[in-house]
């Protein structure tokens, strides 16, 4: 299906190597140690890990030795990269996994995950947040690198873009996604800056399987609608640009 082909090895090098650069994945890591740190778990679990990247970035950051590091991803490709003696690979969907398939024994979990709440679509975030608050224990941190927006234009224009390349994919104000976390019953301790995801339209129509002519329409509707030198979309000579910015959010079960 679409976007398999940017799955396995491929992955590392989408986007520029946004997910495979340690430079840019510190903040979320430096988070985890922090938590883990004071909140000693039996287990981190990475949602949707994928190739296990972050979680090896945070075992190389000091986390004790006796954590389990455990990479939950419904893609065999990707797990198929995170198959090292340091991690536990799970088979398993993000929105369907259950806490004693995952971590079968009584110990406490610290949850990971970046950016993958955007997969939910709008209608299935506020589902899925509550499906992850019922496998997590009161107490329990989340600690989530989420692409959401500070002003409701500029979601707008991100939804709008990813409608137009058929995907389901949907992104939240901060105001809003904090509101869905809280009634999903999340407490947000902290909400902390994190590297913004600089997107080309070359990349995209490849990721997206979207031919270069319907990529050229895309960015002149969207230009034409949003302007071609906005704060998250930029017209190119090429194509377009367009920024997802990210958040980490540091959450507890109540």
């Amino acid at each position: 299906g679409v976007e398999q082909a940017s799955h396995g090895a491929a992955w590392g090098r989408m986007h520029g190597g946004y997910f495979s650069d340690a430079q840019v994945a510190r903040p979320l890591v430096e988070a985890v140690r922090s938590v883990a740190e004071k909140s000693h778990p039996a287990a981190i679990v990475d949602l949707g890990g994928g190739t296990g990247f972050l979680l090896s970035q945070v075992r190389a950051a000091g986390v004790e030795k006796d954590i389990a590091l455990v990479n939950l991803d419904c893609s065999e490709a990707q797990l198929a990269v995170a198959r090292t003696a340091e991690l536990v690979p799970v088979f398993g969907s993000v929105n369907e996994f259950r806490r004693d398939g995952v971590v079968p024994d009584r110990g406490s979990v610290l949850w990971l995950m970046r950016s993958v709440l955007h997969y939910a679509g709008e209608a299935g975030l506020a589902p899925l947040l509550r499906h992850l608050r019922q496998q997590a224990r009161p107490g329990e941190c989340w600690i989530h690198q989420t692409a959401c927006f500070e002003g409701e234009e500029e979601a707008r224009c991100l939804n709008e873009l990813y409608g137009r390349m058929h995907t389901a994919k949907w992104y939240p104000t901060r105001d809003d996604l904090r509101l869905r976390l809280e009634q999903a019953g999340w407490r947000v301790h902290s909400v902390l800056p994190a590297p913004v995801l600089h997107l080309d339209s070359a990349e995209l129509g490849l990721r997206y399987e979207l031919g270069d002519s319907e990529i050229r329409r895309i960015g002149e509707d969207m230009a034409g609608e949003f302007g071609s030198n906005g704060e998250v979309f930029r017209l190119t000579a090429e194509g377009f640009q367009a920024d997802l910015r990210y958040s980490i959010w540091i959450c507890e079960a109540l």
